[in-house]
């Protein structure tokens, strides 16, 4: 009698997972979640008789109920499912020591590390990433060990967004060295397609050590990425020509510092075309960046002496952010007014061009920048006051 009720149950449990997966395909989301729920009853009642053979099969119904869940933008709901499946992952591994197990624990972890994410909780996100990459490390031995890198270098790319939000700038570092050293390994096993990816990586590493002024490190990794970029070109590629423009242009602003003004010459050329092929397809994206380039180019060709070239990309730049405050205002006033204020302090422009750069900050009185411009101006007026007397 005991064989015959649970071999019924098992029978009902099959025939309410094949009912919840037509209703959901049916877009009867109602009587599928009430499908899957009666599975999920019957199928705990059986792994409470037999606990080796039904308490594995729970984790098709708690899979099915998430997806159900995701699908409809109940996060919350599939975040508790998905969690389910990872408590029963963890139960599992403890008793059967099988890797299969850590494998869907650290998959598993990764949905709920993505919603998390996705839903900005981010110790939450950072919790369930690093248990993924904990279960991950038990599948060295396992014959899909190179696909398991594929994720791997996922995690690692949103560990490295999650810490760069929050400026925690050590952590981010620590994670750009594993995915590098993931891009090389699945580059080693024939997978070229990651190429791109790695000079990525090369590239936004060498920014995050800019941007922290060590700029030994990042010339290192903008070199590094320079030369993988430009033996993987892909012409018809966004990222590929963002990625160049941005390496080139940092490079020449990195030799600037330094005071080697031929060399930062030479990088600022190479970045122009393909900013200006960027901003003319993007110009709120990529307009700023270009005009910004030509006032490097100003003051690179005035340490040069070459008074010509200065007047004619400092002018350049006035023109160009006059071009695009139609896109954003305030932004491209402000460092019209600052580009304007450079001409008069290093370029010997006439000092009556203060007041169109007065006049344009006056409009921003309480945005910081344009205060500092403002006190700027007025120090600029002191000095030629003293000039004359």
């Amino acid at each position: 009698m005991y064989k015959i009720e649970t071999a019924v149950d098992e029978i009902m449990v099959n025939t309410f997972m094949k009912m919840g997966s037509k209703y959901n395909e049916q877009k009867e989301y109602v009587f599928s979640e009430r499908s899957y729920q009666k599975a999920l009853a019957l199928r705990t009642k059986l792994a409470n008789v037999n606990p080796r053979k039904h308490k594995p099969l729970l984790i098709d119904v708690f899979r099915a109920l998430a997806e159900l869940y995701e699908s409809q933008g109940m996060y919350d709901f599939a975040i508790d499912k998905y969690r389910e499946i990872i408590t029963l992952s963890r139960i599992l591994i403890r008793e059967t020591q099988l890797v299969s197990y850590a494998i869907l624990l650290a998959q598993t972890a990764t949905k709920v590390a993505n919603l998390h994410k996705e839903h900005h909780n981010k110790p939450l996100a950072q919790y369930f990433y690093t248990e993924a990459l904990e279960n991950y490390a038990l599948a060295v031995e396992e014959e899909g060990y190179t696909y398991h890198q594929v994720s791997l270098l996922k995690i690692y790319l949103s560990l490295i967004s999650l810490y760069e939000e929050e400026s925690l700038f050590s952590h981010a570092e620590k994670y750009y060295k594993l995915a590098l050293a993931t891009c090389n390994f699945l580059i080693d096993r024939g997978l070229n397609e990651y190429n791109d990816e790695l000079g990525k990586l090369h590239c936004d590493l060498a920014s995050l050590y800019f941007f922290q002024a060590n700029f030994r490190k990042a010339k290192k990794h903008y070199h590094t990425s320079l030369e993988i970029l430009v033996n993987f070109k892909q012409k018809d590629s966004e990222s590929y020509t963002e990625s160049l423009a941005i390496v080139q242009n940092n490079l020449a602003s990195i030799y600037a510092t330094e005071k080697k003004y031929n060399k930062a010459l030479i990088f600022y050329k190479r970045a122009l075309p393909h900013l200006s092929s960027l901003a003319e397809n993007n110009p709120t994206k990529y307009g700023y960046n270009v005009a910004v380039l030509f006032k490097n180019l100003a003051s690179i060709y005035y340490h040069q002496k070459n008074i010509e070239k200065t007047e004619f990309f400092h002018f350049k730049s006035i023109e160009i952010f006059k071009e695009f405050t139609e896109y954003n205002e305030k932004k491209y006033n402000i460092e019209l007014a600052s580009c304007i204020i450079d001409g008069v302090e290093y370029y010997n422009q006439s000092t009556l061009t203060l007041y169109d750069a007065e006049n344009i900050l006056r409009q921003y009185k309480l945005h910081e920048e344009a205060e500092m411009l403002l006190g700027r101006i007025a120090k600029l007026r002191k000095n030629k006051i003293k000039e004359r007397i």
